[in-house]
C-alpha cells in the first residue's frame, strides 16, 4: 500500500495555490489611451502588459534616449567643450522650419558635453541631439545614426532604424522603432546612473558662453545663463499628474508618432519600465496628455495589484519517490532547493511542477541530494526551474541490499541447498547403516 502510494504522489507532481481575489493582468477599462504599450517589471523580469508592442512606430524623441546613452557610454569628459559648429546651421535652420524643441543653442557657441547632455534630454532640445551627434560622429552624422543603429541591435532591437538623433524626423524619413525596442533601450539606459541623474532632474542651469554672454532671468545663479525645465509633468511637485514614483526617462511628440513617454518608476521596493506610444495628439480635458494619463493609471493599477514573491516553497515537497533498500521508508520527499522571484497579482494562479524525477533512488541517500528540477508557472506562463533536493536522508539496509543482490541467484541456492540437504541425509543414512552394521554380535 505505501509503494502504491508513493507512485501516486510521484504521478502528481503538480501542486497548485491560489491566491485570494482580486483583479487580473488585464488593466481597468479606459487605463489604456494609446496605440502601444509595454508595461514591465524590472526586478522579476516580468512583462506585465503589452499592447501593439512590435508595431512599427515614429519613434519622436524617445529616439533621444539613444542619443543620450551613447554618450553616456562613450567615456567622453563630460567637462570638454565643443564648439557648435557651422556645418550645422542647415540642422538648425531644419529643426526651427518643422516647429520642433530647441534649447537655444546657437552656431558658433562653445558649450560642455554635460550641458548638450541635458539640453538633449530634459527640454528635449533637437538641436542639442544634433550636436551630440556631430561630436561623436567627428563630423559625419550619417557615423553616427550607424552607431545608434548598432547599438540598438546589440540591445536587441530587431524594428529599429535611426536616422535622426532627436525624431523630429519619421517614418518617411526611415526613422522608426517599437514599442518593445523602445523599451529595451530604455532598459538600457535606467541600468546608466550617469543619464538617470539627468533625467530625474527637474530643470537644469545652462552655463554662460561666449554666446549667451548675460542671464535670462534675475533669479539665476551664478554662471548660469538661463534655465531649462524637464518635460517630464510627473516629476514635478507641482503638477496634478504628479507621481513621486516616477524617475524619468524620455518624452516624445510630433503628429505623426502621437503623444509618447518612456518613464520608469520605483515604490514599495519594487522598479518598473513602462513605454506608450502613438496616445492621442489633442490633450486630456484637464490639460494634459494621454500619454501621461496612461502612465499614471497603469502604474497606479501595477503598484496595488502586483507584488513579487518567492517561489516555490522550499518547505513543501514537491515530489516523491520510491527509495530502494532504505528499512525506515519506501519513499524520500523532493524539496525545492532555492526559490525564483516572480510577480503575482491578487488572483494568480501558481504550478510548480516537477519535471526530470529519478524513477527511483538508491540508499544510502544523503539530505539535499539533486534529484529532478521543478519548473514554475505562474498563470500559466512558464518563469523557471529549481532543482530538486531529497528532504531527509535514507540508510542502506544490509538485509535488503543482499536479498535483492542474491535474488537472481536464488533458484541455483535453492538447487543447491537441496543437494547439499540431499547429500547429508544421504551420508547420515549411510552413517546409521554402517553403526547398525557394526552393532550386530558375531
Amino acid at each position: 500500500m505505501k509503494r502504491f502510494l508513493a507512485l501516486a504522489l510521484t504521478l502528481a507532481v503538480s501542486l497548485t495555490m491560489a491566491f485570494s481575489a482580486a483583479a487580473g493582468w488585464e488593466p481597468p477599462e479606459g487605463a489604456v489611451n494609446a496605440e502601444a504599450v509595454v508595461l514591465y517589471n524590472v526586478d522579476t523580469d516580468t512583462v506585465v502588459y503589452e499592447k501593439n508592442a512590435h508595431e512599427e512606430r515614429a519613434a519622436a524623441s524617445l529616439t533621444k534616449m539613444m542619443t543620450g546613452l551613447l554618450l553616456a557610454e562613450s567615456g567622453e569628459d563630460l567637462s570638454q567643450t565643443f564648439t557648435i559648429p557651422e556645418g550645422l546651421a542647415a540642422e538648425f535652420d531644419r529643426i526651427q522650419a518643422e516647429n520642433g524643441s530647441d534649447a537655444d543653442l546657437k552656431i558658433g557657441e562653445t558649450v560642455t558635453l554635460e550641458s548638450l547632455l541635458y539640453a538633449c534630454l530634459l527640454p528635449s532640445g533637437n538641436d542639442a541631439a544634433s550636436a551630440i551627434a556631430y561630436y561623436l560622429g567627428n563630423g559625419d552624422m550619417q557615423a553616427f545614426f550607424d552607431k545608434m543603429n548598432a547599438r540598438a541591435a546589440e540591445l536587441g532591437c530587431e524594428n529599429t532604424n535611426f536616422t535622426c538623433a532627436h525624431g523630429l524626423y519619421g517614418l518617411e524619413y526611415g526613422n522608426h522603432s517599437t514599442a518593445w525596442d523602445m523599451f529595451l533601450i530604455a532598459r538600457a539606459f535606467r541600468e546608466n546612473d550617469l543619464l538617470m541623474e539627468v533625467v530625474t532632474q527637474t530643470g537644469y542651469w545652462m552655463p554662460l558662453t561666449n554666446l549667451h554672454t548675460e542671464a535670462k532671468s534675475a533669479d539665476a545663479p551664478a554662471g548660469a545663463a538661463y534655465y531649462v525645465g524637464t518635460t517630464n509633468v510627473m516629476q514635478l511637485p507641482d503638477q496634478a499628474l504628479y507621481r513621486p514614483y516616477i524617475r524619468g526617462i524620455k518624452t516624445g511628440f510630433t503628429d505623426e508618432a502621437g503623444r509618447c513617454f518612456a518613464s520608469s518608476a520605483e515604490s514599495g521596493g519594487m522598479t518598473w519600465l513602462m513605454v506608450v506610444m502613438g496616445a492621442p495628439i489633442q490633450l486630456a480635458e484637464d490639460g494634459f496628455n494621454y500619454a501621461f494619463h496612461t502612465t499614471a493609471d497603469l502604474y497606479d493599477w501595477a503598484l496595488v495589484n502586483f507584488w513579487p514573491v518567492e517561489l516555490p516553497n522550499t518547505e513543501t515537497p514537491v515530489a516523491s519517490v520510491p527509495v530502494k533498500w532504505c528499512a525506515e521508508s519506501e519513499t524520500v520527499s523532493l524539496y525545492a532547493a532555492s526559490t525564483l522571484t516572480t510577480l503575482q497579482c491578487a488572483d494568480s494562479t501558481v504550478e510548480v511542477v516537477a519535471e526530470e524525477l529519478p524513477q527511483t533512488l538508491e540508499a544510502p541517500v544523503e539530505a539535499g541530494q539533486a534529484a529532478g528540477r521543478a519548473a514554475v508557472y505562474v498563470d500559466g506562463e512558464r518563469v523557471g526551474t529549481v532543482e530538486l533536493v531529497t528532504g531527509s536522508a535514507c540508510r542502506r539496509s544490509g538485509w535488503l541490499y543482499y536479498k535483492e543482490q542474491l535474488a537472481p541467484f536464488a533458484p541455483v541456492l535453492i538447487g543447491a541447498a537441496v543437494l547439499l540437504a540431499l547429500a547429508v541425509l544421504l551420508a547420515a543414512a549411510r552413517s546409521a547403516k554402517r553403526r547398525k552394521k557394526a552393532a550386530r554380535p558375531r
